[in-house]
């Protein structure tokens, strides 16, 4: 099933990106597909083109997140652009593509809405030396980048106990005093917080947990 839907997705693609093709791929179990991507600024004019390789798991589809890789090296081999040495793309926040991966993607939205905006903005960023949507960290301060955007918690001790209430699954009263910030209302409070993080699955959670513990215990250190 998830080999016919791919076919059907990616031949779909294939129709309307002519720059496109299906190449070999370099990784057993995942469809490769090969081509230019051209970036044009608002009055249509060439910014720039790139060469790049996108791999897809063939086995989890649609529940992945395509492998990007820039070819032609015209991104410097860089995090500060968002790319390995080996020149895969860092296209976003590890949880906000997890979220994609746990919905299902459509290719041809992922390569419209996440793959051209990635390389859009390289571009944006040198004419103007930021990126359009905003910045994002990598490894450890990416994630606590999108606690602090997506919950609104900057205090690491915050997003601990959120993460212990959220990973133990003990059901709290929904009209009793909130356990997380002390609101009067569970229910109106952090709850929605809780539920929403349950998506990304314990796994992550609980890496999550283990990170804010150790870099909590860092910033106390430093600053004894």
């Amino acid at each position: 099933m998830a080999k016919n839907a791919l076919k059907k997705d990616v031949d779909g693609f294939l129709n309307k990106y002519f720059s496109f093709e299906k190449v070999e791929s370099p990784k057993t179990g995942y469809l490769a597909l090969e081509g230019k991507i051209s970036v044009l600024d608002r009055n249509d004019k060439l910014w720039g083109q790139f060469e790049i390789l996108i791999l897809v798991n063939e086995k989890n589809y649609p529940y992945t997140i395509p492998i990007v890789i820039e070819k032609t090296e015209i991104i410097e081999r860089d995090w500060d652009f968002h790319i390995s040495k080996e020149g895969e793309c860092c296209l976003n926040i590890p949880h906000k593509l997890l979220k994609l991966k746990k919905r299902g993607i459509v290719f041809e939205d992922f390569y419209r809405e996440v793959i051209y905006p990635f390389f859009a903005n390289y571009h944006y960023k040198v004419a103007n030396d930021k990126y359009a949507n905003g910045e994002y960290e990598h490894h450890f301060k990416g994630i606590a980048q999108f606690y602090r955007e997506e919950y609104g918690l900057k205090d690491y001790e915050d997003i601990i106990a959120l993460l212990e209430i959220t990973i133990s699954g003990i059901k709290h009263q929904p009209n009793k005093q909130c356990p997380l910030c002390g609101g009067p209302k569970y229910k109106k409070c952090c709850r929605k917080k809780v539920y929403s993080l349950r998506a990304y699955g314990l796994y992550r959670l609980e890496r999550d947990l283990a990170l804010f513990r150790e870099n909590s215990l860092k910033t106390e250190s430093i600053s004894v």
